[in-house]
């Protein structure tokens, strides 16, 4: 076995950057001269990539087509020139500023019947049928004196009236008699 060359961090008997099993033991830092050279070569490509954008102009900003369009908007300004005249100023800035063939139509106007919203249907509740007027009940017919004996009376109801001299008493009170009819309050 060799050993390995003094101030080297690799283990006696392995190769550098080879583990024990054949595997990489830890990345292997580039020599300097390469270190340097990678951002270098970075910023070389990106100065590149913007000064050949910057090297192609913009149509719209070049010369021909600021003179196509101030063609166009003096043959709009003058009353005099025609409609084939303007179109044709406007195909030449077109081609001038966009590019193509500068055959630029607009599409014809096509008239679309309105739209038509139907009025809402608003459901209405069907109407509540009358009810019948309420009729009161017929008062309840006073009681009456059903039976009577020496201590007092029997009403229709059940109640037993007491006797008080001429007076009925009843379980709330005196009681008027009148015929038959018995109130009690």
């Amino acid at each position: 076995m060799v050993a390995p060359p003094p101030g080297s961090r690799s283990s006696p008997g392995l190769r550098i950057g080879v583990g024990a099993h054949g595997t990489t033991a830890a990345p292997r830092r580039p020599p300097e001269r390469l270190r340097c050279r990678v951002p270098f070569a970075v910023v070389l490509a990106f100065a590149w990539f913007v000064g050949g954008a910057a090297a192609q102009q913009d149509p719209l900003k070049s010369a021909d087509c600021g003179r196509a369009l101030a063609a166009l908007e003096s043959a709009r300004a003058d009353p005099a020139a025609g409609t084939a005249a303007v179109e044709a100023r406007r195909a030449a800035a077109t081609r001038a500023c966009l590019g193509g063939t500068g055959a630029a139509e607009r599409p014809p106007p096509t008239a679309r019947a309105p739209v038509v919203v139907p009025p809402p249907v608003i459901a209405m509740p069907e109407a509540a049928r009358p009810r019948p007027p309420v009729v009161p009940r017929p008062p309840a017919p006073p009681p009456f004196i059903t039976a009577c004996d020496a201590g007092g009376c029997w009403d229709s109801n059940g109640t037993r009236l007491n006797r008080a001299g001429p007076q009925l008493i009843g379980p709330t009170g005196a009681c008027t008699v009148v015929g038959q009819a018995v109130r009690c309050p």
